[in-house]
């Protein structure tokens, strides 16, 4: 892909990497755009840190390292992450299927797409976006509005929090308590969700401390032990997620719904067994959800495809904008070379015939002379393959006359029947 496959993808992954790996790199990362952009192979960086992934999306040049730019992401931290790396069209395609909501733990999610929004309008801000990156991330997100539009996974998309509390048949939540244990990624947004519902008594417990402090930012109830947390609870939301269960069957006493959100379990999967008992986990979430959407899912793949091809054919046709700035510089220079030679007085039709020839000797020098050293060095197929290609001589398909003159040159946006008006002359 040339100057396109530079673009590079490190990512941590709720589902790869689990929340809590998400939550301990999402603390340190501030600064890690200004870290890579200062890297002489890095052309733009940005960061997207949200509570289910990071994704520190790069624009670099060819001659980029992975592992001198690893080593400088690692750099940021006291324990190496362990990143999964996209190059090129996988970290378009990455980007894209983040963008749209089908890497996230609800299909079709729309927050993710406010949030690259966002990060993408901060690393423009502070300098540190390139162009071949905005395009991307800004195709990204067309390709995420127009599975909004023509697809139903918006619906999907609530958030896992709504989802999961609408799976737990709670007929009046005004009258019900809930209690939150642990004060991770998904925390806030429980919060925010149980109150949304009409839930009035919330209590939090955290055994890292962090509970009292939750709480006060919150205006909720702080419990210090589990046992006093649970006691009297009809809902019970667990965001901790440290790698083991911290509710099993001995804390349940009595009817409860559970709704846990963590990759990996804060609930005994034999809380479940417990009669009365009702447990919600992200694999509920998940299974309540795919069955619905597959066709859905499926036309949402088929976007993502048909918008990488698309930024991929917009990136490559930008690596030629160099090479065709030089080459309109240095046909205007001779065209400016031939009108300074132009006699000082009204022009005869051979004065103009004169100057067109020389013009035309000019631009005809090089290529002639390249030919005969194509052809003494046995690469004449070469040549006039490049000569087909630069001005469709020899090519087996004639270009259409009347197409020309109503063609755009990329460059100056002028069309041939714009030469001859004053517009077009300031524009040379």
């Amino acid at each position: 892909m040339g100057r396109t496959v530079t673009m590079r993808v490190f990512s941590i992954q709720h589902d790869r990497h689990g929340l809590t790996e998400v939550e301990r790199i999402s603390a340190d990362v501030d600064g890690v755009a200004a870290r890579m952009c200062s890297l002489p192979d890095v052309t733009g960086a940005v960061v997207l840190s949200t509570c289910n992934r990071v994704e520190v999306l790069l624009d670099t040049t060819g001659h980029a390292a992975n592992t001198d730019l690893r080593a400088a992401l690692d750099a940021q931290f006291a324990e190496p992450p362990a990143w999964d790396l996209y190059l090129g069209e996988a970290a378009l395609g990455h980007l894209f299927r983040v963008a749209s909501g089908l890497d996230s733990m609800v299909v079709g999610e729309r927050e993710i797409a406010g949030q690259l929004k966002r990060a993408l309008a901060d690393a423009q801000a502070a300098g540190h976006t390139s162009l071949p990156l905005t395009i991307a991330v800004d195709e990204a997100l067309r390709t995420s509005r127009r599975i909004a539009n023509e697809t139903a996974l918006e619906g999907a998309g609530r958030s896992v929090v709504g989802v999961g509390l609408s799976l737990m048949g709670v007929e009046d939540w005004t009258r019900a308590t809930a209690t939150i244990v642990g004060t991770g990624s998904y925390a806030g947004a429980v919060v925010a969700a149980l109150r949304h519902k009409g839930v009035a008594h919330i209590r939090v417990h955290s055994a890292s401390g962090r509970g009292s402090t939750f709480a006060d930012s919150h205006d909720l109830e702080h419990v210090a032990t589990l046992d006093d947390a649970l006691a009297g609870t009809d809902i019970v939301v667990t965001c901790r997620g440290l790698g083991s269960p911290v509710i099993t069957p001995a804390h349940v006493a009595g009817p409860m719904r559970l709704l846990d959100l963590s990759l990996q379990r804060d609930v005994d999967p034999a809380v479940a067994r417990v009669p009365g008992t009702v447990v919600v986990d992200l694999a509920s979430i998940q299974a309540s959800i795919q069955p619905c959407y597959a066709e859905d899912t499926r036309r949402a793949e088929a976007l993502v495809q048909a918008g990488v091809a698309d930024v991929m054919t917009r990136l490559r046709s930008r690596i030629v904008d160099p090479a065709v700035v030089g080459l309109r510089d240095t046909v205007m220079g001779m065209v400016a070379d031939e009108v300074a030679r132009l006699p000082q007085r009204q022009l005869s039709h051979d004065d103009a015939a004169l100057a067109l020839r020389r013009l035309a000797t000019r631009l005809l020098h090089i290529p002639s002379s390249r030919a005969r050293v194509a052809a003494e060095q046995g690469r004449t197929e070469e040549y006039l393959t490049a000569m087909a290609e630069l001005y469709g001589i020899g090519a087996p398909e004639t270009v259409d006359p009347d197409g020309l003159e109503d063609a755009h040159c990329p460059v100056t946006n002028l069309q041939v029947a714009d030469l001859d008006t004053p517009d077009a002359q300031e524009a040379m």
